[in-house]
């Protein structure tokens, strides 16, 4: 699974969700990194991304360009920010902050084994 978070701290609690969910974590702290991953591993079957980053590249439009570039993917994703149905990709989800770590790891296991 391929774990997108720009905020160390927080890429920690994402990669101990992903491991303890029984999924091996890939990290990414950029879309840029995160795309440059995607294009040459063939193994990557689920992106769990932080919608709040910052960066050049809006996160929604991040995710929005991993739907178009590669349909098969599922998409887990995290936000602080309320998101409304039609704005979520096709075989996404958003899941709040804080963290619910028994809600995180139950989707994840749902989106990735």
């Amino acid at each position: 699974m391929l774990v997108v978070e720009d905020d160390p701290i927080l890429m920690m609690a994402l990669v101990d969700f992903v491991e303890h969910a029984g999924c091996e974590a890939v990290e990414a702290t950029t879309a840029v990194e995160a795309i440059q991953i995607l294009e040459t591993r063939l193994d990557i079957r689920t992106v769990f991304a932080d919608l709040d980053m910052r960066g050049s590249t809006a996160c929604m439009q991040f995710v929005l360009l991993i739907r178009e570039r590669w349909p098969p993917l599922e998409l887990l994703m995290v936000s602080s920010q309320s998101w409304d149905a039609a704005q979520i990709p096709e075989r996404g989800m958003v899941l709040g902050k804080p963290f619910d770590r028994h809600r995180i790891v139950a989707a994840i296991q749902k989106f990735a084994i």
